[in-house]
């Protein structure tokens, strides 16, 4: 049986906060936002007695981090224990600079799906988001609707809002395209996006949302988690999600994820958290924080994902994002895509 104790630490930005009196500790760099996170890490210190310390920055800046402090000879840097981000394209980086740890885990295996993690397992997701078409029922039926590819048919000129091609979601979701399709057709289906378009690309999500629901356009594609949370804001809204590709390559998805650092302090501690993640409790809170899909099948969705309907997925192992991420960037660079 575990001691709990009745006690948090918490990390603000940069500033360490000191866990002198506890016997044990870890150190999280996360890309999520700490409103999602923190709970968890507060769950974990309760059950397991070990503070979590966190800090949130981009991931890209963790990555840079995380290989500086795994080069220093400085004694005092005390390096991360675990790495939280959302885009298996990050964790494919960080891979490919062999600041991951791989593990050999039962629980791991047996709570995540394979396409969910890394084939060297040195990352696991646990929790996704769907990327798919959402729509103006007002002014488009759902059996004009079929692909991401057909958004790119001349029947929906001047019809189409998405996503800038700056994101890191909108990079990802064409690097899985140019997997399945190649990259000849890959560039025809952006070349169409790019005449398809109503207006400039968005920034955010919530703005394509926003722009569909003002009528600025018909139809685009979003994360299903920013949907919801168009839904609470706009509880009137008509707008409507469509799972894509149902047919094809199933509808894209993503991860939240995390691993272990390969020179981690406080691995085994570490595994013990990652492993703790992915259990029952641990991703009923996360999935209803983030209106994510648990990545361990056991585990239901909240109320308002399940709402969503059943889709089929592109079970596509996720490490092809980071494979392909380079080309997909020069392909929508090479289109016009902004």
């Amino acid at each position: 049986m575990r001691i709990r104790y009745n006690f948090i630490s918490s990390l603000l930005t940069l500033s360490l906060l000191s866990t002198s009196t506890l016997a044990a500790e870890l150190m999280v760099y996360s890309s999520r936002n700490a409103s999602y996170i923190k709970p968890l890490f507060n769950a974990y210190a309760l059950e397991t007695g070990v503070a979590v310390n966190y800090l949130v920055a981009p991931a890209l800046t963790l990555i840079s981090r995380i290989e500086s402090e795994t080069k220093s000879t400085d004694g005092n840097v005390k390096p991360a224990d675990l790495m939280i981000a959302a885009g298996a394209e990050s964790f494919w980086i960080a891979s490919e600079k062999g600041l991951l740890a791989p593990l050999e885990s039962s629980t791991l295996s047996e709570n995540v799906p394979a396409h969910l993690t890394s084939p060297k397992r040195d990352w696991f997701g646990f929790a996704s988001r769907a990327r798919t078409i959402v729509y103006n029922p007002a002014t488009v039926k759902a059996s004009e609707l079929s692909s991401y590819s057909d958004l790119a048919t001349p029947k929906w000129k001047g019809k189409l809002c998405l996503l800038t091609a700056q994101s890191a979601y909108t990079q990802a979701f064409v690097a899985m395209l140019a997997k399945h399709e190649g990259g000849e057709k890959t560039a025809q289906v952006i070349r169409g996006w790019v005449d398809n378009l109503a207006v400039a690309p968005f920034a955010e999500d919530m703005q394509v949302l926003e722009a569909i629901n003002q009528g600025r356009c018909d139809v685009g594609i979003v994360n299903s988690y920013y949907f919801i949370r168009f839904k609470r804001q706009v509880p009137k809204t008509k707008l409507t999600l469509f799972w894509a590709d149902q047919k094809g390559m199933g509808t894209h998805v993503n991860i939240s994820g995390a691993a272990v650092i390969a020179n981690a302090p406080n691995k085994t501690q570490a595994i013990d958290f990652l492993e703790w993640l992915t259990t029952k409790e641990p991703q009923v809170t996360y999935a209803k924080l983030s209106m994510e899909y648990p990545a361990n099948p056991d585990v239901y969705p909240a109320r308002e994902v399940a709402r969503l309907g059943k889709f089929t997925v592109d079970n596509t192992n996720l490490s092809a994002i980071g494979q392909h991420l380079s080309n997909a960037q020069q392909l929508m660079k090479d289109a016009g895509y902004q």
